[in-house]
């Protein structure tokens, strides 16, 4: 039997860089209720992927630099921990057949010319079997972990993205500055399996409980992935961002828990994207530069702090007498 429930917001990511036929297909897409992250280049994709949970990514194979074979490997490679498909958008003279397809890594191809009934067709057929996938590795994450949940008293990723295109949006009308921060709890797979289900979700609730009582009341804190977390702070300049920051690192990776009886210390690292900056234009490119930031605190870690910051900062000062 076919699995004929919808696809509620269901994220994809379109590459190519020709924005014409990008823009096409993320019109035809969304006319099906998808939500539509266009990408005018293989790199551009792979951020993306990096940025956000995304359900599925079409990559152009004919892009100049990162092409789409490429970028489809590193796209595999991010999401290692989970099942992304990709599909190939492809010439007769890039890649010849299905088979010859299947060996770059990606799961179906579509030719050019696109047809949009076939685009739509394969397109949701590539989305059926993320989700056959997904229940299954459900289904298995409870037989393995059957406590394992979500953070506690946390809202999801969901929210934390319309939060973040809402505040954008509030940001810019009033030209106030903005920060998007993710928070990584390094190493929590590890974790998890040696300490088990129940120390990883004390682990997970003292890390969201310590958030909620260092950030103000006008921040926006949610789970953002399976370890990572997502903070707001609107009107927030780049001095307050990192101040914040740093008060987190103490809070969380300086204190051990107190986990299933067991004393553990956790390591961190935060990316904090700022606004306004000079490449950052759109609430998706703010996320863009967290998602750099915290890969780059990542790497220079443990409990690093990274801020990515371009030239171009416009503030409005806060005038004398003013409410």
């Amino acid at each position: 039997m076919v699995d004929a429930r919808p696809f509620p917001k269901a994220v994809v990511v379109v590459a190519d860089d020709d924005r014409a036929t990008c823009d096409h297909i993320a019109k035809s897409l969304r006319a099906h209720g998808l939500e539509v992250v266009p990408a005018y280049g293989g790199q551009k994709a792979v951020d993306a992927v990096r940025a956000r949970p995304v359900d599925l990514v079409i990559l152009d194979v004919g892009m100049p630099g990162l092409g789409g074979v490429t970028a489809c490997r590193v796209v595999k490679t991010i999401t290692d921990d989970r099942f992304v498909p990709v599909i190939l958008l492809t010439t007769h003279d890039e890649l010849s057949g299905s088979a010859q397809v299947l060996r770059t890594g990606a799961d179906d191809h579509i030719a050019k010319p696109i047809d949009d009934a076939e685009l739509v067709a394969r397109v949701q057929n590539m989305l059926r079997v993320k989700r056959a996938h997904d229940d299954v590795q459900v289904a298995r994450s409870k037989l393995r972990y059957p406590s394992l949940r979500e953070f506690q008293a946390l809202p999801d990723h969901r929210y934390f993205h319309d939060s973040l295109e809402r505040g954008f949006e509030d940001a810019q009308r009033n030209l106030e500055p903005m920060a998007c921060c993710i928070i990584a709890v390094d190493d929590f797979r590890r974790l998890a399996e040696e300490r088990g289900p129940d120390a990883a979700n004390e682990l997970l609730d003292g890390v969201s409980e310590r958030l909620q009582r260092t950030i103000r009341e006008t921040d926006i804190v949610a789970q953002f992935r399976t370890s990572d977390f997502g903070l707001l702070m609107s009107n927030t300049s780049p001095a307050r961002a990192l101040t914040l920051a740093d008060r987190i690192v103490a809070e969380v990776a300086f204190e051990p828990f107190d986990a299933a009886g067991e004393i553990i210390n956790l390591e961190i690292s935060i990316g904090i994207g700022l606004y306004p900056s000079a490449n950052v234009r759109s609430h998706s490119e703010l996320l863009d530069a967290a998602s750099i930031a915290v890969t780059r605190a990542r790497v220079a870690g443990p409990n690093r702090v990274c801020v990515v910051q371009q030239q171009g900062y416009i503030f409005r000062p806060t005038l004398p007498g003013a409410a």
